[in-house]
């Protein structure tokens, strides 16, 4: 009677994929005896489950190894770009600000030197003082809380009139449109003013440095 063959190349397959198996935690049909078995006698598939058994250990070994926690660097990152924001809007508005003030200047030098009548010098004054109060704001921002009524009364006075002088026929609109600097001034000191942070004086006088 013929003896059952084996070929060997087809039992080595068996043995490494049911090495591989073992190693993912699958099962596979040959037992854990039969592979010890075959490994005894074959030092092909010996090295190969070496092999094998180091890469997955190593790989394991890597995968336990504690990540650094990054949360702390991001929230950093955040914060940071945050706070240029931050500047970088306070810095607008502080030369918004600054730029309305500069105008009201400009527009009071007329009314204070050339005017004849004393309305007019009195207009003068009160703009002379809107755009002192204005680029004082822009300056120490947390001044901006005391300048806003004022300015805001001076801006609403001056914009009703002029409405009303343009709607009568006293005024042409392109000579009142110089008003919207005040509009603009009032509207970027509410800005500043939301801005400004609460707290000691320390902390609030830290803003006109930056």
């Amino acid at each position: 009677m013929t003896q059952p063959h084996h070929d060997p190349d087809a039992v080595c397959t068996s043995v490494t994929e049911a090495i591989s198996a073992r190693i993912d935690g699958e099962s596979y049909p040959l037992s854990p005896t039969e592979v010890a078995r075959h490994l005894t006698g074959c030092a092909a598939c010996s090295r190969f489950a070496s092999a094998a058994t180091e890469v997955a250990d190593h790989t394991r070994s890597r995968a336990a190894t504690s990540v650094p926690d990054l949360a702390p660097t991001i929230l950093a990152a955040l914060t940071e770009d945050h706070l240029a924001s931050d500047r970088r809007r306070m810095l607008e508005l502080r030369s918004l600000v600054a730029l309305a003030g500069a105008v009201q200047l400009v527009f009071a030098l007329p009314g204070l030197i050339g005017a004849e009548l004393h309305v007019g010098r009195d207009l003068g004054a009160l703009q002379l003082a809107l755009g002192i109060g204005l680029m004082l704001a822009a300056w120490q921002p947390q001044r901006a809380a005391g300048v806003l009524p004022i300015a805001a009364v001076v801006a609403v006075a001056t914009v009703t009139a002029a409405t009303i002088d343009v709607a009568t026929g006293v005024a042409n609109l392109g000579a009142e449109l110089a008003h919207l600097a005040e509009v603009v001034g009032v509207l970027a000191l509410w800005g500043l003013r939301r801005r400004v942070p609460s707290g000691p004086p320390s902390i609030r006088a830290a803003i006109s440095t930056t």
